[in-house]
């Protein structure tokens, strides 16, 4: 039955990455549906790619956490409010370990590992989102 299943779809299975999440919980939440929110959160998760400790968390978790440091950082409504738990099915309690070691990371990186990130996320087109320091 697998192979059958497989077959059908031509073999094109993919894993959701975190990035996709991420677009989702945009659109699902108006509180999150901020560019600067979004871009902000799309740099830390970038910048988490590089710690592997991190593959223990699902990419859906990885996504949220980064929402809500961004939201955080940029001193924006919390996104992560009742609509998203319902959505995600996490409450930012669940959460809570995710956020710390994705900030924790964040915070103690080399600022040489990131520099080619740090260009990228300041060009207007990202709303310069790196030109915040983490503070959350």
């Amino acid at each position: 039955m697998e192979r059958t299943i497989l077959e059908t779809l031509d073999f094109k299975v993919t894993a959701p990455s975190a990035y996709r999440f991420l677009e989702r919980y945009r659109r699902l939440s108006m509180a999150c549906n901020d560019d600067e929110v979004f871009f902000y959160a799309q740099y830390l998760q970038e910048i988490q790619l590089l710690d592997a400790s991190l593959l223990k968390f699902k990419q859906s978790e990885i996504a949220a956490a980064a929402i809500i440091l961004s939201s955080r950082q940029l001193k924006k409504v919390n996104c992560w409010n009742k609509e998203m738990e319902k959505f995600s099915g996490y409450s930012e309690a669940h959460l809570s370990e995710v956020v710390k070691e994705v900030r924790s990371f964040c915070l103690e990186i080399n600022p040489k590992f990131i520099s080619t990130l740090k260009y990228k996320f300041m060009k207007p087109e990202f709303k310069e989102v790196a030109k915040h320091n983490f503070k959350f």
